[in-house]
């Protein structure tokens, strides 16, 4: 059995070779998956979405790296399936929004627009929040959270050559959590990648 902490252990150890060290990293599935916050434990289970998220600090220039991908082992239903189309739609959206001069704050609504044109609400109750309910993206550097922010709660220009990550995602316990995340550098015109990974994750 596959569990959070020896895949943890696999991606802490590659990074390490790589020149780089990765703490905190993130392996979430299930209901886990729902905290964004939520480090993993356990076994990681098959027809669970598993989130991984990497952030490492590369040794020799002390910059950041942020990349976070959903999985699943087997065969995902259909509502799960509709889950990651959404935030993979809503992340490439926002990536295309992404230019210098964008205020923050509007690619962060258009990415709320669309979870709630396919039906996928936030809710804030006394046990929690379900659905949306942090920033699209951050700055990235020396610090893994540095401005400027793309959210709904600040105002704050893009200017070229900033670098930021792009990271919507949906939480629902039951169902599961979808985050994916990628990062990019800021220009006059379309946003130029920082990051490149597959999007594939039924793994079979």
């Amino acid at each position: 059995m596959v569990t959070s902490e020896l895949l943890k252990f696999a991606i802490e150890v590659a990074c390490l070779e790589a020149g780089a060290v990765s703490a905190n990293t993130i392996v979430a599935g299930g209901d886990q998956a729902c905290d964004p916050h939520e480090r993993g434990s356990g076994p990681l289970r098959p027809g669970d979405l598993i989130i991984i998220d990497i952030f490492p600090r590369v040794t020799r220039t002390g910059f950041h790296g942020d990349m976070t991908r959903t999985f699943l082992r087997g065969r995902a239903s259909d509502a799960q399936r509709a889950l990651v189309a959404a935030v993979r739609d809503a992340q490439a959206g926002a990536i295309r929004a992404i230019t210098a001069g964008v205020n923050g704050r509007e690619v962060h609504r258009g990415v709320v627009a669309l979870f709630e044109s396919r039906g996928f609400r936030t809710r804030h109750t006394a046990r929690g929040s379900v659905g949306y309910f942090h920033g699209t993206g951050h700055g990235l550097g020396l610090a893994v959270h540095e401005p400027p922010r793309l959210s709904g709660s600040v105002d704050w220009t893009l200017l070229p050559d900033s670098v930021v990550t792009v990271e919507p995602g949906l939480y629902y316990p039951g169902l599961g959590g979808c985050r994916i995340e990628d990062v990019v550098q800021v220009t006059t015109g379309r946003p130029r990648m920082l990051s490149r990974y597959s999007y594939d994750w039924e793994l079979r």
